[in-house]
């Protein structure tokens, strides 16, 4: 339920204002030692409000805050921020955007309680991890460039760790899966550059993020991040767009969360011999059509694949897969 006065609903409301207040039923059905499926039941409620300004074209802001009151939930807050501000320069529009959020949650159903036929946990102790954020970006329109740079602080910070053994035979034994917190601060440091660049036909898209982790071993992270997109865009006959291009992927190497398929979800690493991956260009060629309202496509997929370098893992222990051929057609019934 929310209760809302617009943004200009009389000359003095130079922003709009919402209050609200919500209420969460939440259903879980777990297996028991007997076989049987056993549910669990929980409610939250919570209350908030905003404070916003979306008209104009100079200056935007935002402020949402929302506490829990009620539940399993009782004691969460959340509080997000943004603003920006756009001018002019050199004949085009410079952004300047600002964001941050303080987060204190309870860590989910999941983390908190499990049953399963391999894994079975009851953690009612874990505290409320606390995760703020303070984050700026740079878009200036006439050179297609963003700049964004964030710092991120996690205390209390819940995941899942995973280990095993692995055979002679490469098979594994021992698995087990444990919910863990962080008993330090984690902090983390972003930075990333978007660029696109336009000549004539050719066009070029790119992205580097620069990430550092102060607790590799809790929040791992590849520290260099990049994606690029090379294609030319023209047209034949007037009437068929195409685009002829290749992309290409690669992250440096890290110890990256292992897939659990107990769980079904990620889980950092915590067995001894740690499996790294990384280091390694995923390349795509590709070629894209659209007449009027059909769209086809013919793209092969991992290019590079036999290249001599076999570290193409996006999981420790999950190959990619090689080489191949896609195509696809998409159209739509309408004029």
């Amino acid at each position: 339920m929310a209760l809302a006065l617009l943004e200009g609903f009389n000359k003095w409301a130079k922003a709009g204002i919402k209050a609200f207040i919500s209420s969460d039923i939440r259903h879980y059905e777990l297996p028991n030692t007997l076989g049987n499926l056993e549910s669990f039941n929980e409610q939250t409620m919570s209350f908030g409000g905003q404070l916003a300004k979306t008209q104009g074209k100079t200056l935007h802001y935002s402020v949402t805050a929302e506490t829990w009151f009620l539940g399993k939930d009782a004691g969460q807050l959340k509080v997000d921020a943004t603003a920006d501000l756009n001018f002019a320069l050199f004949g085009d529009t410079v952004t300047m955007a600002a964001s941050a959020f303080f987060h204190r949650t309870s860590p989910g159903f999941y983390f908190r309680h499990y049953q399963s036929r391999h894994l079975w946990w009851e953690n009612d102790n874990l505290s409320k991890t606390i995760h703020s954020r303070l984050q700026a970006t740079l878009n200036y329109q006439k050179t297609r460039t963003k700049l964004r740079f964030a710092v991120d602080e996690l205390k209390d910070y819940t995941y899942f760790a995973q280990n095993y053994t692995i055979n002679n035979d490469f098979t594994r034994s021992a698995n087990t899966v444990t919910v863990k917190q962080s008993g330090s601060a984690i902090n983390l440091l972003t930075a990333e550059l978007m660029q696109d660049v336009k000549f004539g036909p050719l066009n070029w898209e790119s992205v580097v993020t620069w990430q550092r982790t102060s607790h590799p071993d809790v929040l791992p992270l590849p520290s260099l991040n990049i994606y690029t997109n090379l294609y030319l865009r023209f047209k034949i006959a007037r009437v068929l767009n195409c685009d002829f291009g290749a992309d290409m992927r690669y992250f440096t190497a890290y110890n990256a969360p292992d897939y659990s398929a107990a769980l079904g979800q990620f889980a950092v690493q915590a067995q001894t011999d740690k499996v790294k991956i990384g280091n390694y260009p995923l390349i795509n060629v590709y070629a894209n059509f659209k007449l009027k309202q059909a769209r086809f496509f013919i793209l092969m997929n991992h290019i590079n694949a036999g290249s001599g370098n076999k570290n193409y893992f996006f999981a420790p222990h999950y190959p990619l897969n090689e080489r191949m051929l896609c195509f696809g057609l998409s159209w739509s019934f309408f004029n």
